[in-house]
């Protein structure tokens, strides 16, 4: 059994371009609607807006299961390290941007790096990131060590944890998504439906139950899948307009038109594309349907 990841140091990573970015559009938003003041950095001003709710947050105190923490530190890509408690140069940032003020460009990842006294557990350091999103107020990157010991990116967002915490009944199985799915397309007296787009129309088809329905759309998907592997020249293979399997589809709107059908299984036309006469049949009963579609006349 593999040994949980474990690491002594959280890592952020915060992305500055995407910072001046954002900040950027802020600033254009508000000129339009009248404000004239821009910071003389607007860069500069965005990259310590992005870094300020970090040399805030108590960190100690953020989560009681990674342990004690020794420290926590911001780290520019040339090397400079500084600690969130103490003042961190004008500097270091400004030379990030210098060339770039008032633009937007390719700018390297400032990191957030908070030490552990002992090394912490995944879930730990999970639990840690996700609260320290809620309390900097935004969804947070984390480089985290994977089960196979590698780093590797992955998104922290406290308020999309707890909200998915807090919707357990639209978290469907395959199963309850299939019953939902036949349940809006059926009536109550068993009629169902389905969609097919011909000639550049989408057609609603009505068929007497579930199964007739269901056979439809089989026999469909199998008909386009032959098409494909035969060359994609639907007309030429003799199945003209053929361009996309049926979908299942909801029960129509009272007075929307429908196109009643009987399925291929009814015919012998429902045995698959196996041999020329089968595909012979499948052509009969494509006539059959286009002309059913005829006969209705447009789509209103």
């Amino acid at each position: 059994m593999p040994k949980e990841p474990r690491d002594d140091v959280i890592r952020i990573r915060i992305d500055a371009t995407r910072a001046v970015e954002a900040f950027l559009a802020l600033l254009d938003q508000q000129a339009v609607e009248g404000e004239t003041a821009i910071p003389s950095n607007p860069a500069a001003t965005a990259i310590w807006r992005e870094l300020a709710p970090f040399r805030l947050v108590e960190y100690g105190y953020v989560s009681d299961g990674i342990g004690p923490i020794g420290g926590a530190y911001v780290g520019f890509a040339d090397g400079g390290l500084y600690s969130v408690e103490d003042d961190i140069p004008e500097e270091a940032v400004t030379a990030m941007v210098r060339g770039n003020e008032h633009r937007a460009v390719d700018l390297p990842p400032i990191y957030v790096y908070v030490v552990l006294e002992h090394p912490a557990g995944r879930d730990a350091i999970d639990a840690f990131l996700t609260e320290l999103s809620a309390q900097v107020g935004h969804a947070l990157v984390g480089v985290v060590p994977g089960s196979d010991g590698r780093l590797k990116a992955r998104l922290y967002d406290a308020e999309g944890t707890r909200g998915v915490a807090r919707e357990g009944e639209r978290h469907f199985s395959r199963a309850r998504l299939q019953e939902i799915v036949a349940a809006r397309g059926r009536r109550d007296d068993g009629r169902a439906y389905a969609v097919l787009t011909h000639a550049f129309a989408k057609h609603i088809l009505e068929f007497a139950d579930m199964a007739e329905r269901d056979d439809f759309l089989g026999w469909s998907r199998t008909l386009c899948r032959w098409i494909a592997d035969h060359g994609c020249d639907a007309a030429g293979l003799g199945f003209p307009e053929a361009l996309r399997p049926a979908e299942a589809a909801p029960v129509p709107a009272d007075g929307q038109p429908v196109i009643r059908l009987t399925p291929p299984g009814s015919s012998d036309a429902g045995g698959g594309l196996e041999s020329d006469g089968a595909v012979a049949a499948a052509r009969r009963y494509w006539s059959y349907v286009r002309r059913s579609l005829d006969e209705a006349g447009p789509v209103a």
